[in-house]
């Protein structure tokens, strides 16, 4: 049974109190009796979003403890390593682990490998403690078997694994059993945890993988690939780790396709920069976050996009460690669903920062964003209901099949649409390639029902191929100057019962609400106006009712607010100084001192405009 999106945003999962993780964060167990909690008008999206229920989001007592008390130790070094206790077999430089119980290992070896190779019903932990192991030919550190294996960087140590540029393969690449190809290659689930640093240099193909789960909770991890930084195929959990990646392919990745309750990826805390060639993080199914710190770029950032600002193909686009040129080079990415409730993000992504082959929930984070593609797509559904979000540049700025924005603070500029909403996947303008695409059919829904919006678009300020409703909020639109686009557009029905809204733009494909209820729309073209002249609407005492001050040239305005009602009159006046303006120019409630007055505007009815007022649909000048 598919949950409410709110269900990804209320009661509290019961968690363990972390040593690096001390908050207390919203879980998946919510109903229905949450929906009141989002302001009136707001669509609810549950059909859109996967079934979570079966996926772990937690992390045991085993995953955060860091203590120990070794039961053997190890010391490593080239040609003669020793060892305490029982458990450990040496042969040359290829250290073997082969009994359950806590192994302290220090030392190093320039050319060896520790194994793992216990019963796989049993649990071990492997303590670093300033080890450092180099292989040429293979993993440094191989865990072949076991239940779980817990790797945990001793307090205070630094530590470093690192294979060749080639490997001695020794067994056959099957559907069971494929081959090592990590520096730190684990075939059983494996937590990396404690308070020293690791250093992982992946030279043949991937730094870091697990064939199962992948938790990291604790330490420094320093991530050198040439490939994958970090894999785990079931999922990959992080809470409370620093982490850094340098990668050729994928920073994060789980790739489980088999199974649709695996390949996800958790993130709770920590702190992840990520350099990449293609994905900073992607997880085949869902990709959840609930806070941390993130730097991310891929494929050298937004000025990177793969066609130029004229739409041209870029030739040599593309990963310059891969020999494909479709390769994804996004900022996050999830095959299901991306849900995000807390976090600070900082991405600079060649194609899109932040996108799903299926829905999207945003609740809460603080996003500076700049993209060579879309600012923010999903497939199908994308609520955003929180968080402050700042996109400076892209292509698409929030793309879906249905937007619904109930909340948080959105600025951003799009060098097409503002907010598209355009029905079925995301298809690429260039032959399939993963740059400025476009969607494939011809439905889409826009719910406005609260948030403060700022869109700069040059193609459409909002556009959507089916219905555009406003509910609530306030949506500021400085749009396109040319008359080929429209500030506010939509091919089935638009409709008002509350919110402002302000868009400003062309008046060559101009458009307003079709009908409205509880408050006036109005619709007018006018001379053209220059960047920055602050557009005021003021009721017969002269009170400024809304007043915005876009960032290009206007000719014309589709205007709602509250206090607009049919029976009074109202002035629409350009330029002057306007009172008590925020940062975007923008007021409401205030006081105007000269300016010059484009109309006066009588409301006979609650659409003023195209829907049988006098104002819509003239030339520049007219009215």
């Amino acid at each position: 049974m598919k949950k409410a999106i709110l269900l990804l945003l209320s009661i509290t999962l019961i968690l363990i109190p972390l040593c690096s993780c001390t908050k207390t964060y919203p879980g998946e167990e919510a109903t229905n009796n949450n929906l009141p909690l989002l302001p009136e008008g707001t669509p609810d999206l549950s059909d859109s979003f996967a079934d979570v229920s079966e996926m772990d989001f937690a992390f045991s007592n085993r995953d955060l403890e860091t203590s120990y008390e070794p039961t053997a130790t190890v010391s490593l070094s080239d040609g003669g390593s020793s060892f305490t206790g029982t458990g450990v077999s040496v042969n040359g430089d290829l250290i073997t682990l082969s009994q359950k119980g806590t192994y302290l290992i220090s030392g190093s070896l320039s050319n060896g490998s520790v194994k793992v190779a216990v019963d796989t019903e049993e649990k071990i932990q492997l303590v670093l403690s300033n080890a450092s192991i180099t292989c040429a030919d293979g993993p440094a550190l191989y865990i072949e078997s076991a239940d779980k294996v817990f790797v945990t960087l001793a307090d205070g140590t630094e530590n470093l694994l690192a294979d060749g540029s080639s490997y001695a393969v020794t067994e056959s690449a099957d559907s069971d059993s494929s081959a090592p190809d990590a520096a730190l290659f684990s075939r059983e689930d494996m937590t990396i945890n404690g308070g020293g640093s690791l250093t992982v240099n992946g030279n043949y193909k991937h730094a870091v993988v697990s064939k199962d789960d992948l938790i990291v909770t604790g330490g420094k991890l320093t991530v050198n690939a040439k490939n994958v930084g970090l894999s785990g195929k079931d999922c990959v959990k992080i809470c409370g780790a620093d982490i850094s990646i340098t990668a050729g392919s994928d920073g994060i990745r789980s790739d489980n396709a088999e199974d649709e309750n695996r390949g996800y990826i958790y993130i709770r805390d920590g702190s992840l920069d990520i350099n990449a060639e293609n994905d900073a993080i992607q997880a085949e199914t869902v990709l959840k976050i609930e806070g941390g710190s993130f730097h991310l770029k891929t494929n050298g950032g937004s000025a990177n996009a793969s066609t130029d600002a004229g739409g041209n193909f870029r030739p040599g686009w593309g990963s310059t460690s891969a020999s494909s040129s479709t390769e994804s080079c996004k900022g996050l990415k999830a095959g299901s669903d991306i849900l995000i409730s807390g976090g600070t993000f900082t991405i600079d992504s060649s194609d899109d920062a932040i996108h799903s082959n299926g829905s999207i929930s945003i609740s809460d984070g603080d996003f500076t964003m700049a993209s060579g593609d879309d600012g923010i797509h999903a497939d199908t559904a994308l609520g955003i209901y929180g968080g402050k979000i700042s996109i400076s540049k892209s292509y698409e700025g929030i793309e879906g099949s249905e937007i619904v924005i109930a909340g948080g603070n959105i600025s951003l500029v799009a060098s097409d649409d503002g907010l598209n909403a355009a029905g079925g996947n995301d298809g690429s303008s260039m032959g399939g390639r993963p740059g400025q695409g476009g969607f494939s059919s011809s439905t889409g829904k826009i719910t406005i029902s609260g948030g403060y919006t700022l869109i700069n678009a040059s193609g459409d300020g909002i556009d959507s191929n089916g219905t555009v409703t406003v509910t609530g909020g306030v949506t500021l639109v400085s749009g396109p100057t040319n008359n080929g686009n429209g500030a506010f557009d939509y091919d089935g029905s638009a409709t008002v019962s509350g919110g402002i809204l302000i868009a400003l733009g062309s008046s060559g494909m101009a458009q307003s609400f079709t009908s409205a209820q509880n408050q006036g729309a109005i619709f007018k073209t006018f001379n053209t106006q220059s960047a920055n002249t602050p557009l005021t609407l003021c009721d017969q005492d002269g009170k400024v009712i809304i007043s915005f001050a876009p960032a290009k040239a206007y000719q014309s305005a589709v205007i709602t607010a509250p206090d607009i009602q049919s029976g009074n009159t109202y002035t629409l006046v350009a330029g002057g100084t306007v009172a008590s303006t925020d940062v975007n120019g923008y007021a409401e409630n205030t006081t105007l001192t000269g300016g010059t007055t484009l109309a006066s505007i009588s409301m006979t009815s609650n659409l003023y405009g195209s829907s049988g007022g006098m104002g819509g649909m003239q030339p520049p000048g007219g009215g």
